[in-house]
This record gives structure tokens, sequence and C-alpha cells, in this order.
């Protein structure tokens, strides 16, 4: 069951997280702002995800997954009420950007795929996988989801029913999760070698700092596409309506591509899996500048797939790496703190895609950006390795 109560929060948190794209041209249009400045308020929100890491992990250890997601269930949920009457960007910034943010950030990936990690170590790419699934399933649901409700009622309100379904979701089924007994033991040995392999230990290893490189180029790439994408389409001519069903299928299709990622992760291994999902991704983003030069909508079916595949690949396969590298008493707070790279690259992300916009008048030149990182995120992944083994 915890498995499966990790799925749910990460579909409720991840569907509020993608959904913002639907948010983002009303938002610009109320407070008659640039999308860089309106992106700033989401920048803030992955910013906090990542930056939050190392205290996520370390309350995760220390207090448990029932307490650590019923509380930040609480504070998103705050923070949402607060927005909803948001009268300038400031506020928001403070309220969406930062309350919520906070509460957000404690039902991420990161504690819920340590949770899926610990309770399968035989089978930690699988179990990984399976609790991911919540994240593509919440996004295929809230985005068009949110579509409607700021259609008919706008986006305040559509604020106040995030905070509703959080509540009356996430806090009763929380109250059910835990970690396996032997996670919480003394017996619990990380893979490298005995209970002495933590934080201090882990951080003088190359392999941890690799990690941290994969997670913060992967954080730059897809919050960009998942941020401005529906922007890109609106402006090439797909309508808004139309724009907003291929986010969420890409959602869709990345339900499939998480429970391959998994699969494909335990059997051709981590570095490997991660160069076909990145490679997915690249040709998906090429099908988006195909769109733009042909303006023919099917190119748009492309990305859906392609990227589609990809999305969610690089939480898998780096989270069941460092469980490799790091699995033991431990692991949340090292988790923690490798995710830390998230946040920044997020935040640059999210904010690079519409900063380059206003500068440029295009997308395109922020798509080019994210397959570079893609690639940087792909030559960093071949480089953990488990350290030498001294010869006694």
């Amino acid at each position: 069951w915890s498995v499966a109560i990790a799925a749910l929060t990460m579909a409720v948190q991840n569907g509020i997280v993608m959904a913002f794209a639907v948010l983002y041209l009303p938002l610009i249009q109320d407070f008659r702002a640039s999308r860089a400045e309106v992106a700033i308020v989401q920048s803030a929100v992955l910013l906090l995800g990542g930056f939050g890491g190392p205290a996520i992990g370390y309350a995760l250890d220390r207090v448990g997954p029932r307490r650590l997601f019923q509380g930040g269930t609480l504070l998103a949920a705050l923070g949402l009420f607060l927005a909803s009457g948001a009268g300038s960007l400031p506020v928001l910034l403070m309220t969406y950007g930062i309350l919520t943010g906070l509460g957000l950030s404690a039902l991420g990936s990161q504690p819920n795929m340590v949770v899926a990690a610990l309770w399968y170590p035989g089978a930690r790419g699988k179990a990984i996988a399976v609790a991911d699934l919540g994240t593509g399933f919440g996004a295929f649901i809230f985005i068009p989801l949110t579509q409607e409700l700021v259609v008919r009622y706008g986006w305040r309100t559509t604020l106040l029913v995030w905070a509703v379904l959080l509540v009356a979701v996430l806090i009763p089924a929380n109250a059910f999760q835990r970690l396996p007994a032997a996670a919480l033991g003394s017996k619990a040995a990380p893979a490298t070698g005995g209970r002495e392999a933590g934080l201090k230990r882990a951080a003088r290893t190359p392999a941890f700092w690799w990690l941290v490189a994969v997670r913060f180029f992967s954080a730059m790439a897809f919050p960009l596409m998942n941020v401005h994408m529906l922007a890109f389409a609106v402006g090439v001519g797909i309508s808004p309506a139309a724009a907003a069903t291929a986010l969420g299928t890409v959602s869709l299709v990345s339900l499939a591509g998480r429970l391959l990622t998994g699969w494909l992760a335990d059997r051709l291994g981590r570095a490997p899996t991660l160069t076909l999902t990145y490679t997915s991704a690249a040709v998906g983003i090429g099908n988006l500048g195909l769109l733009a030069w042909t303006g023919w909508p099917g190119w748009l079916a492309g990305y859906v797939l392609f990227y589609g595949l990809a999305q969610g690949s690089s939480g898998i396969v780096t989270a069941a790496r460092a469980a490799d590298m790091f699995a033991g008493a431990s692991f949340g707070t090292i988790y923690g703190w490798i995710v830390l790279a998230t946040g920044p690259g997020e935040a640059i992300g999210a904010w690079a895609g519409g900063a380059i916009f206003d500068l440029t008048g295009s997308y395109l030149w922020a798509f080019g950006f994210v397959v570079v990182a893609l690639l940087a995120g792909i030559g960093a992944i071949w480089q953990v390795r488990q350290p030498a083994r001294r010869s006694t």
C-alpha cells in the first residue's frame, strides 16, 4: 500500500505543478506582466522543491512519511487559499510561489521515491516507476480539468478547488503511509559498505556529485518544456483547448514511458536507459521545431509521443542509481542533498524559457537550450560509477 499511496500523493502534487501551464497566460493578462515575470512565480515553486531537498530528506528520516506528507498538504492548501485572493504579482509570488511551493516540495517525487526504493530493494527501478506513475496520471487529469475550471470560473476559483482536493485526498490517504521496518532498524546497510556510509561519506564520492549534475541538467530541461509548451503551441496557431489536451496527453503517454524506463533500468542499466529516454525527448522537441516551421498540427502528435515517453525518466533513473550507491538508514538525507540541485535547475529552466522568448520573440532558441541540457545530463550519468574497492 505504501507505493500506491506514494503514487496518489505524487499524482495530486504533480498535477498541481504541471497545471500551472494552464494558468500562465491568464496570469500574464490579469497582472499585465511579461512572460519572464510570471514565470518567476513557478520558478519559486520549483526552486523550493529542490532547495527543500535536504530538509525534506532529514524530516523523512526523523519523523517518517506520514507526518511529513500531511504537514506539507496543509501548508500547500493554505498557500493556495491565500493565493486565490492575490491582488498583485508580488503577493502571488509570496503565497503561491513560496508558501504553496514549500508545501508541495514535501509531497514531491523525492520523498515518495525514497519510500518506494526502500520497500523494494530487489527491484528498485520497477518500484520507483510504479510509484512515479502517479505524476503522469495526475498531470493527465489536472491539466484538462484546470483548463475547464479556468474557462468557466477563472484562475482564482481554480486555486480554491486545488486546496480542497489536497486536503480531502492526501490527509486521509497518508494516515497509512510508513517506511519498512528494515529501513528504520540498525541493520539497514548501504550498498557500498557499512552503515558509516552516511552523508559525509557519500559526498566524498565522485558518484554523488555526478548524480547532482544529472539532476541539475534534467531539471533545467523538462520544466522549461512543461511550463512553456502550451504557450508555444498557442503561439503557432493551436487552440488553447487543443494545446492543453496535448500537454495532458504527454503525461498519459508518460505512464507507459515510466514503466518502460523502470523495466529498462533494471535490465539494460541506468546510464543506457537515460541515454535512450533523453534521445527520445530530443526527437520530440525536434517535432515542435517542425511544427513552427510547417504549421502542420500533426507534428504536435510526434512531440506528445516521443517527449511523453521520456517524461519522468530522469527521476526514476537517478533515484534508482542513487539507491544502488547509497541505500541505507541515511538514504533519505543523502538523496535529499542530491535533489538539492533540482531547485536551481528548475527555476533557471522555467525562467529561461520566458526570458529567451522575451529576448528573441521565439521559443525555438529556448528549445535548443533544452537539448543542450539533455546532452549534458547524458554525459553526467555515464560518469556515475561504484568506487573501486581497496585491496586488503
